[in-house]
């Protein structure tokens, strides 16, 4: 499994955004070249809005933010379209988990795999999980898809 690659600079931005919307779950990209190359990568935070839709719907989102994340749908789409018209990639999706380790969960999972339960949306992307506690940095995690286990796994996470 080839590791995941990041600069320290978007790492920085990722984790200052974990712990300034802490307790809440923060979620966004990593954009850049279509190669696994960090020059140029860009960081684009996305608004959890799951603390809305739990309120306006206990049945269909029973979890907050504290334990959930979902993108705002214009602005997932506006990256998105920047991709698409940049010729850029997707390389990560990022989120935290406060108070809970670094790991890619059931529900992780099935947002990764939205629209076929074994295949992800974005086969080539990575994604970054974030552990924070009481409002600090402890721990990231990375997890790629391995398409022979039909599941994501932990990949190394190297900070350059």
């Amino acid at each position: 499994m080839k590791p995941l690659t990041v600069s320290r600079a978007a790492f920085a931005a990722i984790i200052a955004q974990a712990e300034r919307e802490f307790p809440y779950e923060c979620c966004g990209f990593i954009i850049g070249k279509p190669v696994d190359a960090v020059s140029g990568e860009e960081i684009r935070p996305i608004t959890n809005i799951q603390n809305r839709k739990h309120a306006d719907d206990l049945n269909g989102f029973p979890r907050d933010a504290r334990t959930a994340f979902l993108m705002e749908p214009r602005e997932h789409l506006a990256v998105m379209t920047e991709i698409d018209r940049r010729k850029l990639a997707l390389r990560v999706v990022y989120h935290s988990h406060p108070d809970h380790d670094a790991y890619f969960s059931a529900t992780d999972r099935a947002a990764a795999c939205s629209f076929d339960p074994d295949e992800p949306d974005y086969p080539e992307t990575a994604y970054l999980v974030a552990s924070v506690r009481d409002g600090k940095f402890v721990r990231a995690a990375a997890f790629r898809w391995d398409s022979e286990r039909k599941d994501f796994v932990e990949a190394a996470l190297e900070l350059v």
